[in-house]
């Protein structure tokens, strides 16, 4: 993982721990308007996270 993605991690697992339900980038989007679902979609796509990301 690249420093560059860090805070869009961290935002999105955040976002994770703290829902309740359906979890989805398009309601993240909706809670932090800085943040698209084109950008989350893609970032989530692209590599394989482990447990130490």
């Amino acid at each position: 993982m690249t420093d560059k993605n860090k805070p869009l991690l961290d935002l999105y697992t955040d976002y994770l721990l703290s829902s309740f339900g359906t979890t989805t980038a398009t309601g993240l989007s909706r809670l932090v308007p800085e943040v698209s679902h084109d950008q989350i979609t893609p970032f989530l796509a692209q590599e394989v996270l482990t447990n130490k990301d």
